[in-house]
């Protein structure tokens, strides 16, 4: 950092608390990371405790997207103002994201929301993280950002293969995570090479197996605590690869149904709010409020598809909004993280929703039986109307006048 932004930040860190949760007391999320490879984003999104913006910031052309294409969107959706940032968000998710998709003053920015203004920071592994894989894929360890994580880079290296092994079983974040349940991912997490700084503590690291790519074990999950309050955490490892089916290097991945606890509860974790250790509970009450969210987005789209054929569906909105109602509640007890309460309540909304699916597929039925009913109709009327006509035409002869012989003579 230059002496002017060091000391705009140290002047930050005196006169501004730490993060605090929104006003309505969900968690702000700012997902910098590539516009496809982002399972995580997309699983908080049905959380109601999250408040989320995302920016796409990867180089590497997933879902066809040109540097054009990135720039613009950064445009578009970063925060234009350090007011801004540190007044919408609450935690910063470098996911993967390439360093020179960012611009040196935003950088900056978001390096001061950290250190000035307690915002929490993640930043998880890949090709354009920590020390990247080359020219196009540069190391973030000298910018203002790399200075705040727990981790020097160790430049232009990536390690197909690790076993996890958990060397702090009682982090609250780690607690909160079932990792005796294991996936493909587990005995093979390919991530970047770092050293630890002092004061780091080292939650998790991956075993080689003797197999020795500068040190036999490396980083995984690495923590600290900025003198501001702010925890920052640094994951080596390609989160995604929790989440996707792939098959590479002779491993088949497969996605682990715990990917997005872990996403969730790092968020909490670094938004200094309690993390739940119901494993199970806590899987199942975010499992109801996916499958109502879909569930429900499924129902309305249908309703919406048998109006189009003139059905009245008035009682059935009626008891949508009822079911709203119930969610609501559900929706409050999740940012309050009471998640025997969300399980609960998203348990009586999937009972209500179920209901009023089954009514809406009989009304469904009904609706395209009057369509074919109606339907037979018009074409058998059009059939007998154009037999009729043919037949008065064609066959009834006696309406035309005898034509005449006409003969050579």
């Amino acid at each position: 950092m230059t002496t002017g932004p060091f000391l705009m930040v140290l002047l930050l860190s005196v006169t501004l608390p730490c993060a605090a949760a929104l006003e309505d007391g969900r968690i702000g999320v700012l997902y910098i990371s590539d516009p496809v490879r982002s399972p995580g984003f997309d699983f908080m999104r049905s959380e109601p405790v999250f408040s989320l913006g995302f920016v796409a910031a990867s180089l590497r052309g997933f879902g066809g997207w040109e540097l054009d294409d990135v720039h613009r969107a950064i445009r578009l959706y970063f925060p234009r103002s350090y007011a801004s940032l540190v007044e919408s968000y609450d935690v910063i998710v470098l996911d993967n994201a390439n360093r020179n998709a960012l611009s040196p003053s935003q950088i900056e920015m978001l390096a001061s929301a950290v250190q000035g203004g307690g915002l929490g920071l993640a930043m998880t592994g890949g090709w354009e993280s920590f020390g990247g894989t080359g020219t196009n894929e540069p190391p973030w360890g000298d910018t203002a950002v790399g200075k705040l994580l727990p981790t020097r880079d160790v430049e232009n290296t990536w390690v197909e293969g690790g076993h996890v092994v958990i060397d702090d079983w009682d982090n609250e974040f780690v607690s909160s995570i079932p990792w005796d349940r294991p996936s493909p991912f587990m005995r093979s997490w390919h991530h970047n090479i770092v050293t630890l700084k002092e004061g780091a503590h080292l939650l998790a690291h991956t075993d080689r197996n003797g197999l020795k790519y500068g040190s036999a074990e490396h980083p995984l999950l690495v923590t600290w605590e900025l003198p501001v309050g702010a925890r920052v955490l640094a994951c080596t490892a390609e989160v995604s690869l929790m989440a996707i089916t792939l098959s590479y290097g002779g491993v088949n991945y497969v996605p682990w149904d715990y990917y997005g606890d872990f996403t969730s509860n790092l968020m909490i974790y670094l938004a200094k709010r309690p993390v739940p250790q119901d494993v199970d509970l806590v899987h199942e009450a975010r499992s109801r409020a996916m499958e109502t969210r879909t569930r429900r987005s499924m129902l309305v789209a249908l309703l919406d598809f048998i109006e189009r054929f003139g059905a009245n569906t008035n009682k059935l909105t009626e008891k949508i909004a009822e079911m709203d109602a119930i969610m609501a509640s559900a929706r409050q007890a999740y940012i309050n993280l009471d998640f025997a309460r969300v399980s609960e309540r998203y348990g009586r909304a999937l009972g209500a929703l179920q209901g009023i699916e089954q009514q809406a597929l009989v009304l469904k039925e009904r609706t395209v039986l009057w369509v074919f009913v109606i339907e037979w109709a018009c074409v058998s009327s059009t059939l007998l109307i154009g037999g009729f006509v043919i037949w008065t035409l064609m066959v009834r002869r006696r309406l035309y006048r005898a034509a005449g012989v006409t003969r050579l003579v």
